[in-house]
């Protein structure tokens, strides 16, 4: 459940402070309020280079099981054989433990 947040904190930096957040935010895929509130309740924020590629072609497997979904639903096809999906997916897998083991480093 979402807290809602009513009290507010002002924060001056200087131009180059702003940025460095602005940029350390972006990279972490947060909006600078949400990543300024992790840095300072001493969550770690972890950015994991090469990220966003997974994400693209796990979005692009998910399509395509959509649509094959859809398919079968329809009465268009019958049988799906998904071993080179799996496939991939365990590659993706592989690779991400990979990533995140080196950040553990």
């Amino acid at each position: 459940m979402k807290q809602k947040k009513e009290k507010r904190i002002t924060l001056r930096v200087t131009p180059e402070q702003y940025e460095t957040i602005q940029a350390k935010a972006e990279t972490a895929q947060m909006s600078t309020g949400a990543y300024v509130r992790a840095a300072a309740l001493r969550h770690r924020v972890v950015v994991i280079d090469g990220l966003r590629e997974f994400t693209h072609e796990l979005k692009g497997i998910g399509r395509n099981i959509n649509q094959l979904v859809v398919l079968a639903n329809m009465g268009k096809i019958r049988e799906v054989r998904l071993g080179e999906t799996m496939e991939a997916l365990g590659r993706i897998y592989h690779q991400l433990r990979e990533l995140t083991e080196q950040e553990h480093r």
